[in-house]
């Protein structure tokens, strides 16, 4: 997949409220408990002398009053994450929290002072500020910094799921490919004119044959490419059209109409096939006059649209329009997964007659290399 691909912090749903909650208090309970006995197992090598009630309140108040900051870190993690691409705006935000965390625990260590007893006697307001800014700087930090890797997890599952979709449906995408071109009637029918051409055009028998074994290398060789150039996608379409005009012959006319700007252009691999052995199957092949596909291709604003337009006998007049089948299914949940809201592929009758498939996926055009 290219960069534009990569997901987004925004599109990694937020951890739900109870999660967060939960799991922030149990951290913070446990740093409580762990404390407390590392202050008690002190107290029994005379090292330290506090009473278990002043030790209790202190060690349950300093922690959970990390649970709400623990959130807080969390959540902001998710929203205004810090990436290299956005850096300076988000760290405003985490400065600011920053700053909230050290007034506001040096400002509950004041409030509370005379409750929990956290100094024998309460320093000059300065020193508790001070002392806030070393007691939460560093704790703050390491939150942050476990928010946003807990972050970068959940985003690498979600794009190695995604990856791991797109490879399924690709090999769906190259064996639904190959079970409509060579389902037995299509084989049949195309070796059936190979031996009539043996004996009135040997050439032709030839290259018939050539062109069976292009389109075997073209539906199962894609490198395990997600995206090719329209160019290659067209090369790939090149041998099945010539076998279907071997089978139809006069009957079937094929026009172009592509952009010059649109060859270097990315598409999904195996993304026009199904479209145009849609048109021939459900359009042409059940008149029995001459039939047309135009294949045309063009870039409307951010967006590249194909078309694929027959002149056959269109949708049915009722109940669902032609061309629901499993190839253009596959398609669409690749479209989906591919490029999300981004990507369409629709069905519907031409003018004056026929039926016309529209795919419109975003504009993004290969590099030299990959054109190359």
């Amino acid at each position: 997949m290219h960069e534009q691909d990569a997901t987004r912090p925004g599109e990694v749903p937020p951890l739900p409220s109870w999660a967060v909650w939960l799991g922030a208090t149990g951290w913070w309970l446990a740093d409580a408990f762990i404390s407390v006995s590392q202050v008690q197992l002190l107290q029994r090598i005379g090292e330290a002398e506090v009473s278990q009630g002043e030790l209790w309140r202190m060690s349950l108040a300093s922690s959970l009053l990390w649970v709400p900051i623990t959130v807080m870190c969390l959540r902001l993690a998710e929203r205004v994450p810090l990436t290299r691409a956005r850096l300076l705006s988000p760290l405003r935000y985490h400065v600011g929290a920053l700053l909230l965390v050290v007034l506001g625990r040096a400002t509950f260590v004041v409030l509370t002072q005379d409750l929990i007893g956290w100094y024998q006697r309460l320093p000059h307001l300065r020193e508790v500020l001070a002392q806030s800014v070393v007691n939460n700087l560093l704790p703050y930090i390491l939150l942050t910094a476990g928010a946003h890797a807990l972050g970068l997890a959940r985003r690498a599952q979600v794009r190695q799921r995604r990856a791991d979709q797109l490879q399924t449906q690709l090999a769906e995408a190259r064996l639904q490919a190959l079970a409509s071109q060579l389902r037995p009637h299509f084989l049949f029918n195309a070796l059936n004119a190979v031996a009539t051409l043996v004996h009135s055009d040997p050439d032709a028998a030839e290259r018939m044959l050539a062109r069976l074994g292009d389109l075997l290398r073209h539906s199962l060789d894609s490198h395990g490419r997600q995206e090719v150039t329209l160019r290659e996608e067209l090369e790939a379409l090149a041998p099945y059209l010539d076998i279907e005009r071997t089978r139809f012959g006069s009957r079937l006319e094929v026009d172009w109409k592509l952009a010059p700007d649109v060859m270097d252009a990315r598409v999904p691999f195996l993304a026009l096939q199904p479209l145009v052995e849609n048109a021939i199957r459900h359009g042409l092949a059940p008149r029995a006059e001459p039939g047309r596909i135009e294949i045309s291709a063009g870039r409307e604003g951010d967006a590249l649209h194909v078309h694929v337009r027959d002149n056959g006998v269109g949708p049915p007049h009722k109940g669902p329009a032609r061309g629901g089948g499993v190839g253009l299914s596959n398609l669409r949940a690749r479209l989906a997964t591919l490029y999300g809201p981004h990507a369409a592929l629709e069905l519907k009758p031409a003018t004056p007659r026929g039926a016309v498939a529209e795919l419109r996926v975003p504009w993004v055009r290969a590099t030299s290399s990959e054109a190359a």
